[in-house]
């Protein structure tokens, strides 16, 4: 069933629900700090790491892999005369890859092809 359909059956029946602001948000972190959230719950420890360009420089260190999301390009906590987009996490190695582009392929499938 697509979503269509749903708010469709919804505004039949005289849900209230479906005339809200559709959220990307995760309904059981109300105040959406998911770093905050996973730092409680998680038994790992979330280690430091770096923040390569695509050619392997260190462009900065980050706190936690899990502050990250490819795509993400704001609270990078690095500076750049261009835009910075985060293109892979690698959790292998505990480090994020940025580049200056919106290609979000991560560079570790990239170099697979």
């Amino acid at each position: 069933m697509t979503k269509d359909n749903v708010r469709k059956m919804a505004l039949e029946i005289g849900l209230s629900a479906v005339k809200r602001k559709e959220s990307r948000e995760i309904c059981f972190i109300p105040d959406n700090d998911y770093s905050r959230f996973l730092r409680e719950h998680l038994t790992t420890k979330i280690e430091t790491g770096r923040i390569f360009d695509k050619q392997g420089k260190v462009l900065g260190h980050h706190n936690g892999i899990i502050d990250y999301t490819i795509g993400q390009r704001k609270g990078l906590g690095i500076s750049s005369p261009n835009p910075l987009y985060v293109v892979d996490i690698d959790g292998q190695n505990n480090t994020v890859i940025v580049g200056g582009n919106r290609t979000f392929m991560p560079v570790s499938l990239l170099s697979a092809i």
